[in-house]
């Protein structure tokens, strides 16, 4: 046999005889650009099919010392599967890219197989993890090669959506193997070991969150959310335990892709919550991936109550944001309502344009009624505090309004009583309108005011009438 190929297979057999995932992952050419991927290449297109079959492969294996009788044919499935995904080649036609997709499958089936055996004390072969993150992610951008050259129908096999199916479905069932509870004795001998399977949860949950978002499978990222708040024993307790396994830039893309789903899910409060974990955990020298944080982070927090320093806006590079935020604090509408058209091509590109429309404008209207009570008081300090005449409210729309072009006629309280009332109803105001009396009745200074912080502000929850 070749000698590149008796290499291959000796330096393979070794490492799995010594459980060197770090080791494996070195020597398996899942990509061209790896030292053995074009020597093998070669090799494999001189020799015939019959030596690259799993028997033939068994019997090179038999003459290398210390790989296990029992390892030694689930091996020999996975190298053949290997050495037909490289002898195939990358492809550069629509048939060419989809045999290279189908053989990464292949490759990683079998890796799987190995992967998901369990023993008495748990997974068997945990040092496969840099192995597996390795071959999910060359399936996700093999299948992205192949869908971007089919021209498959719908129903076909080969098709784009078949294709990108067939990568979802293989990193869904790697998650099922790292999500896999840990209880007990096993969990106390994983979380000393130099290897667990449930340290492959957070990258294999960040490509396969990556493909959700492309595809704008929102459920499906919702559902993958819910793996991580069901894990046992918790994330948190995985991570106390084996978090010095994971670089910081792994763990703050998993926070940043659950802010992220809250922002599509117009959830502010809890992208704010993940985004602010992502922020913290991020690495300094991570500009790039701060950068993006930043980008669904300010929109959070502007919705809850907290405005970024126009420093971080200088240092990330995000100048749009400034004449946002004035607009946002100043309760200044129309420049709002401008502003998000002005940007709405990159703010749609970022997913966040959304949520500034529909959460933020009764924010805005909020402000500038607040800023408008405030100097209502300086004018008259004899005034009661929980009580105010809403034409001080009409007041400040028309002079917020004045040059905008948006007002065909005079301002008056029918024209806002509807803002009002939603403030009321969304706990955004304390209070109640007394439209006879032209009045607005809020809660006393001393039990809070009429405006409280915005985020003490408790978020309405609908209960469903069954």
């Amino acid at each position: 046999m070749d000698g590149i190929l008796s290499t291959f297979f000796g330096t393979v057999a070794m490492a799995f005889a010594v459980g060197s995932g770090d080791n494996l992952a070195m020597a398996v050419p899942v990509t061209e650009e790896h030292p053995y991927y074009w020597p093998l290449h070669e090799a494999v297109q001189n020799l015939p099919k019959s030596q690259l079959t799993p028997q033939s492969i068994m019997r090179s294996l038999n003459s290398i010392q210390g790989l296990p009788q029992d390892l030694k044919w689930p091996v020999a499935g996975l190298l053949s599967s290997v050495l037909a995904f490289v002898g195939d080649g990358p492809g550069d036609d629509a048939d060419g890219t989809y045999r290279a997709f189908t053989n990464i499958l292949a490759v990683h089936s079998h890796l799987r197989k190995l992967y998901s055996q369990n023993g008495d004390e748990g997974y068997l072969y945990p040092f496969l993890n840099p192995l597996m993150i390795a071959v999910c992610r060359r399936v996700v951008q093999v299948g992205d090669i192949a869908a971007s050259y089919s021209t498959a129908s719908m129903r076909e096999q080969s098709s784009p959506r078949s294709i990108r199916d067939g990568a979802r479905q293989a990193l869904e069932r790697s998650i099922q193997v790292a999500s896999a509870a840990l209880q007990g004795p096993e969990w106390n001998q994983a979380s000393r070991a130099d290897y667990t399977v449930a340290d492959a949860l957070w990258p294999l949950a960040n490509l396969l969150w990556r493909m959700y978002a492309a595809r704008r499978l929102h459920t499906q990222a919702a559902e993958l959310a819910k793996t991580f708040s069901n894990l046992v024993p918790s994330e948190e307790e995985r991570l106390r335990a084996r978090g010095h396994v994971l670089s910081t830039g792994t763990l703050a893309e998993s926070y940043y892709w659950r802010g992220r789903l809250g922002i599509v899910l117009l959830d502010f409060r809890l992208a704010r919550r993940w985004l602010e974990k992502a922020w913290g955990v991020a690495p300094d020298d991570g500009w790039k991936q701060r950068q993006s944080i930043l980008i669904k982070l300010i929109p959070a927090a502007l919705l809850t109550g907290s405005l970024p320093a126009a420093g971080v806006l200088e240092e990330y590079d995000l100048p749009v944001f400034a004449p946002l935020i004035e607009a946002f604090r100043d309760g200044n509408v129309p420049r709002w309502r401008a502003l998000l058209e002005e940007h709405r091509v990159w703010l749609r590109a970022q997913h966040i344009w959304l949520l500034l429309f529909e959460r933020g404008e009764i924010i805005v209207w909020r402000n500038l009624f607040r800023h408008a009570l405030t100097a209502y008081y300086l004018a008259a300090p004899e005034a009661p505090r929980k009580l105010c005449p809403t034409w001080v409210f009409v007041e400040a729309a028309r002079t917020a309004f004045a040059g905008s072009g948006e007002l065909e006629e005079d301002l008056v309280l029918e024209d806002i009583i509807c803002v009002l009332s939603s403030l009321i109803d969304q706990g955004l105001i304390m209070g109640n309108i007394s439209y006879s009396q032209r009045q607005l009745v809020m809660r006393p200074p001393e039990k809070g005011g009429g405006f409280p912080r915005v985020k003490d502000v408790a978020p309405r929850r609908v209960q469903a009438i069954s």
